[in-house]
């Protein structure tokens, strides 16, 4: 058997739920920039919000599942939340309602993300981590190709102007409720004590990253700067329409960067099961740089390329750092928990960078920070091997000193 039911019906509820998402994430830049004409500055500010809300309480939802050892009622909270908000995003009239809406949904994601990993962890054994990861970020990723096709064909049929799309928006509903579903019929709270071990009462107690294994530290310090510098896809779809996409085709360019994880996706985890994960972070971080490179490109077949790129550095650097993190033994839910918490800072301080230097200096100078970024963290990942430390099952906890 390939995979455990769990990690088929959680992959399926992220199917559903990233379809609704892909149909709304295009949107997002499009109805601020080019139908509300507010300025790129104003669409960091709400990818600043909307990413460091959806990060920054995953560390709780980490926390709680180790602490109550359930999963489960986690999951239908996070994924009920994004359902009812998504919707209602239909009814924001200016940047700050998006800004509002796009980060209570976000709430959701913040929720459910390391109960997530957690149980997809737990539910597979320890010797095919990279699989089930690989399984399910297929799935997750095949929803979000299917879903920009759907916004695609939504704006050539019903129009670009701001009815149609908070049309779009309403219909979101339909796939969110059948995730909500499959996630309360077919899922399974499942607990492995290697995985789920009982943990302190109190937050002050055993601070969590006092038991993480010494090489973790390398691994978060490399991707949090990695998403730091990397553009966000709002970005890159305003680069796109400025070199001459139209606007109906800015989905596609999400399809092409979710097309090309869902076909890789896989083999990338089984990859990690066999050869480790330092090679394909290596891999990542050098796809971030060909990626950004390209969408200095005059022509907009460049600017797809640029998107297949952007694919293979998600699909690389997420799937190895969440499978390294899934081969330790101590306090995985937290480690978890560290990961998203680190990735809000970092990910929420590059959308604000990159949106002020995009408004106020240009694009030209706004693509450079973030490839000169990328660039100089790949020669430190190089130069420095000991930062990407593997084999963390077998690595000791850090206690405190006595």
């Amino acid at each position: 058997m390939l995979a455990p039911r769990n990690i088929w019906a959680l992959g399926w509820v992220s199917f559903f739920t990233d379809l609704a998402t892909a149909i709304t994430k295009p949107l997002i830049p499009i109805y601020v920039v080019l139908v509300l004409n507010q300025g790129v500055d104003k669409l960091g500010y709400i990818l600043a919000i909307t990413t460091f809300v959806s990060y920054l309480f995953r560390w709780f939802g980490g926390w709680l599942s180790d602490k109550l050892q359930v999963t489960k009622p986690l999951l239908i909270v996070g994924y009920g939340l994004s359902m009812i908000m998504k919707p209602l995003m239909a009814f924001a009239g200016s940047w700050q309602s998006i800004a509002f809406y796009s980060a209570t949904e976000r709430l959701g994601k913040a929720i459910r993300s390391a109960p997530k990993d957690v149980l997809i962890s737990a539910s597979a054994q320890s010797s095919h981590q990279g699989r089930a990861f690989g399984v399910h970020k297929t799935l997750d990723i095949a929803g979000e190709t299917l879903g920009g096709v759907v916004v695609f064909v939504l704006l050539i049929l019903l129009g670009q102007s701001a009815e149609p799309i908070q049309m779009i928006f309403m219909s979101t509903l339909l796939p969110g409720a059948i995730a909500v579903l499959i996630l309360i019929v077919f899922v399974q709270d499942k607990v492995k004590s290697e995985y789920m071990k009982p943990r302190p009462t109190a937050l002050n107690d055993d601070i969590p990253q006092k038991q993480f294994d010494q090489g973790l530290w390398g691994w978060f310090f490399i991707y949090f700067f990695a998403v730091f510098f990397m553009l966000n896809d709002a970005f890159m779809l305003l680069q796109g329409h400025d070199k001459g996409v139209a606007t109906f085709w800015l989905p596609l360019l999400m399809v092409t960067s979710g097309l090309t994880q869902t076909l890789i996706s896989y083999a990338v985890g089984k990859k990690l099961d066999t050869s480790g994960a330092r090679i394909l972070m290596l891999i990542s971080l050098l796809s971030g740089i060909v990626s950004t490179a390209l969408l200095f490109s005059e022509h907009p077949t460049g600017i797809f390329i640029a998107f297949v790129f952007q694919g293979i550095f998600m699909v690389t650097g997420l799937n190895a750092l969440r499978t390294r993190i899934g081969q330790t033994k101590h306090a995985k839910g937290k480690a978890y928990g560290v990961f998203y918490l680190g990735t809000a800072i970092a990910t929420a301080l590059g959308n604000l960078i990159i949106g002020q230097l995009w408004e106020h200096l240009g694009n030209h100078q706004a693509l450079m920070f973030s490839l000169t970024g990328l660039v100089i963290l790949l020669v430190v990942s190089v130069l420095k091997p000991k930062l990407l430390v593997e084999n963390g099952a077998d690595s000791k906890p850090i206690h405190p000193a006595t």
